[in-house]
């Protein structure tokens, strides 16, 4: 009877350590979102300029590369302010963590949907009725290109981004215009 006892207990020790270790990483991948189906691409709730397609490079927690193409859908031109001190930038919010903003005007690229070169005056952009452009570059927590914040991830894992633009409509009334968009790093 104490060899079957011994025998019962050596076994659930055994496999009680390798369920265990199944379990949390399992838990792990879960939470970084590589097991998380729900992290399918999606954008909600802008109303004046509407996100149409974006990548975000994973890889570094810190920092991540973002482009984002975004529609007027407005019915008016608009001016989107990328990175202004005084008027508002171009905000990622990924939970609780800081904000995080473009890396200064002079490390973004935007450009429309022909692919020409669109200039960003005073940090700002204009933005044609109906049109769409493309604004490329390093986000980070400060805006100054230091790894200072969660504003990355690992590639594949699932992010949630609450975005917040600034623009300003043709009779000079700035709109703040806000949503969410998720996805999985690249």
């Amino acid at each position: 009877m104490k060899l079957k006892a011994q025998g019962a207990f050596e076994y659930m020790i055994s496999y009680g350590w390798a369920i265990l270790i199944v379990i949390v990483l399992g838990i792990l991948l879960f939470s970084l979102g590589v097991l998380n189906p729900s992290q399918t691409p999606s954008a909600n709730g802008f109303t004046i300029l509407r996100p149409v397609s974006w990548s975000f490079t994973g890889g570094n927690s810190h920092q991540s590369n973002v482009t984002v193409a975004l529609e007027n859908v407005a019915g008016q031109s608009l001016v989107l302010y990328v990175n202004d001190t005084n008027k508002g930038s171009i905000k990622f919010k990924k939970g609780s963590s800081l904000p995080c903003y473009f890396n200064g005007t002079s490390g973004i690229t935007v450009t429309d949907s022909s692919g020409n070169t669109v200039p960003v005056t005073s940090n700002k952009v204009s933005v044609p009725v109906g049109g769409i452009i493309t604004i490329s570059g390093l986000i980070d927590g400060n805006g100054n290109g230091t790894a200072d914040s969660n504003c990355g991830g690992l590639i594949n894992a699932g992010y949630r981004y609450d975005v917040q633009l600034v623009v300003e409509d043709e009779y000079q009334i700035i709109k703040k215009d806000n949503g969410l968009i998720t996805g999985k790093f690249v």
